[in-house]
């Protein structure tokens, strides 16, 4: 098994125990709607009637030809056979247009709950769940899901009622042809019960293979640059085109089942109709039926076939779209969240932010990545944290923010712990500039702005105070440029820069920076390292540090080793001291001396 199927394997369903419970679960969808369906249901009925009501008035119309030798006085019957097939096409119509609109506006419902849901994730499952899997949840098996409601589900309901309207009709206008007629049903079962096993297996297995192209496509798409500058292009398209080849032959096997059942389901179509023939030439000649009945018949036959047909072919719509529910239902049930307090309160910042005693693993039973970390951040100042990478300093911001909670110990502002307070106005208080900076598709200013109010005076101030004031006026379409697909039209300078700019419109009270000058040129750095300095001094300030000349001038320094907190106090003393710090400095002083 490849790489990628193995990827998406746990995420198969596993329907049999819950089919019951999917459906129910899938018709409450349906519910805010029941206005519409049951116009549906009404419809159905009717359409239902409408199937049988041509063959009686065949019946009739031949019947009468045959007594009197010409159709004079059938008037009547020849306008109602007509006024029957446009009443069909009007109930048709609008059955179909209900069906795709109640269909729709289900799925309409049923994506604004999962994004929904999504957005309330914690940090940790979307560590541990791929985007490309999420984004098929929201898009493809929801899709997958309107599938069975526009042709499956309702759909079902109205076929069973044209085939007990048809059965009903053939018994009670002549029973011994009726028996004929269905007497080959057991044979179609069978057919039917094969198929439904068989194409059940192949689709599955092109569900799967089709899930293994997607992830690969994903991975890739999104890795090229590093494919390219490595040269893996030729390995990825063989690899792209053993993915495909394995697609194409599980689709055959699909295909194949479909090339199968239907000529098996016209041949018994076939030897229906011959027997019917054949019983009703006895008839004919012994005169117990007539030549309007024997029409009347074959021509319904072959309308109790084509629901048959129908239902063989949904019945793998409704396999995919229950296993698409499952999924959805499994990412619906999930409740890997933050979640706030009952009587949570308004947060707010005027004294300190304090760690007491913090211990944190990412994972239960996994390594310990902050143990027993105490430590205080006093509003207006500067404190900041270094250390080997690994050393847990990211993870201070992660719990800051109640990303994670702390397995052991509390972090409190204001003497008030973090999970007793509001969790958007905690992180309210927070602007966060991280190292790889994310920026939306979109217009420069957008960016900066986001989804908060638009205020002219202080999207000026802040293209002042962040150094994006150049930059905007050096663009011909200044702040209504677009910036492309994750800021590729910008440098990563500029998206560093643009970063702040957003940080600073949100006039947060708390400026945590993550390793924030790390990978730009010294030009943009030295415009970075005015920004804080202009900024701290009117805002706490908690940094992430790489490059360490960059927190000389902080009023206090943490240095972690394996998730403890070993030194503290400022440049100059811990230089002093001769210990942790003072060698990271000199490390990184010889590094800088060699190149």
């Amino acid at each position: 098994m490849s790489e990628q199927e193995a990827f998406f394997q746990p995420d198969q369903a596993a329907l049999r125990p819950m089919r019951h419970a999917l459906l129910w679960r899938l018709a409450s969808y349906l519910k805010p709607q029941w206005r519409s369906l049951v116009a549906l249901f009404l419809l159905m009925g009717l359409g239902a009637l409408l199937e049988v009501l041509p063959s009686e008035l065949t019946l009739r119309l031949i019947n009468r030809f045959m007594a009197q030798g010409n159709l004079a006085g059938a008037t009547p019957l020849v306008a109602g056979f007509l006024g029957i097939l446009v009443a069909g096409f009007f109930v048709n119509f609008t059955r179909y247009f209900l069906l795709a609109k109640v269909g729709q506006r289900a799925m309409v419902d049923l994506r604004v709950q999962l994004f929904g849901h999504l957005m309330g994730r914690s940090t940790d499952f979307f560590h541990r769940n791929p985007v490309g899997r999420l984004m098929t949840r929201v898009t493809s098996d929801v899709q997958n899901l309107n599938e069975m409601f526009a042709s499956g589900f309702v759909a079902i309901v109205g076929d069973a009622l044209s085939l007990l309207a048809i059965v009903g009709w053939m018994f009670w206008t002549h029973a011994g042809m009726a028996t004929v007629a269905l007497g080959i049903l057991p044979f179609l079962l069978v057919a039917t019960e094969i198929f439904r096993r068989r194409a059940g297996e192949a689709f599955s297995e092109t569900q799967r293979r089709y899930a293994a192209i997607n992830a690969f496509l994903q991975e890739q798409i999104s890795g090229m640059g590093l494919v390219q500058i490595n040269s893996q292009e030729v390995r990825s398209s063989l690899r792209f085109r053993t993915l495909n080849e394995d697609y194409f032959q599980a689709f055959l096997r699909t295909i194949f089942a479909y090339a199968v059942f239907f000529p098996v389901v016209e041949f018994i179509t076939s030897g229906t109709l011959a027997a019917l023939i054949f019983y009703a030439g006895f008839k004919l000649q012994a005169g117990a039926i007539t030549w309007g009945l024997l029409l009347a018949f074959v021509q319904q036959s072959g309308r109790f076939f084509r629901p048959i047909r129908e239902l063989a072919e949904r019945y793998n719509v409704m396999q995919t779209a229950l296993a698409s529910s499952e999924r959805i239902f499994r990412l619906l049930d999930n409740q890997e969240e933050i979640r706030e307090a009952a009587d949570a309160k308004p947060a707010a910042f005027a004294q300190e932010i304090r760690f007491e005693g913090v211990t944190f693993a990412y994972e239960a039973g996994g390594r310990t990545v902050v143990r027993d970390l105490s430590g205080v951040i006093p509003k207006g100042r500067r404190v900041a944290v270094v250390g080997h990478t690994g050393a847990g300093k990211s993870t201070l911001i992660n719990l800051l923010m109640r990303f994670y909670d702390a397995d052991k110990g509390r972090i409190t502002v204001d003497g008030e712990d973090v999970r007793n307070l509001k969790v958007k106005g905690l992180r309210a208080l927070f602007g966060l500039v991280l190292q790889d900076v994310f920026v939306f598709s979109g217009t420069l200013r957008d960016n900066i702005v986001l989804d908060r109010p638009l205020d002219a005076d202080r999207l000026t101030s802040v293209l002042e105070q962040s150094q994006l004031r150049d930059l905007v006026d050096r663009l011909p379409e200044g702040l209504e440029t677009q910036v492309g697909e994750r800021g590729q039209k910008l440098s990563a300078g500029e998206r560093q820069l643009l970063a702040f700019a957003r940080m600073l419109y949100l006039e947060p009270a708390v400026l945590l920076l993550d390793e924030a000058t790390a990978n730009i040129d010294s030009e943009t750095e030295a415009k970075i390292q005015r920004v804080i300095e202009r900024v701290s001094h009117r805002l706490t300030t908690f940094t992430i540090a790489h490059r360490l000349s960059t927190i000389r001038d902080a009023d206090e320094i943490w240095v972690l080793d394996q998730g403890v907190l070993v030194e503290r106090g400022t440049h100059d003393g811990l230089i002093a001291q001769d210990g942790v710090y003072a060698k990271l400095v000199r490390l990184q002083f010889a590094d800088s001396e060699a190149a």
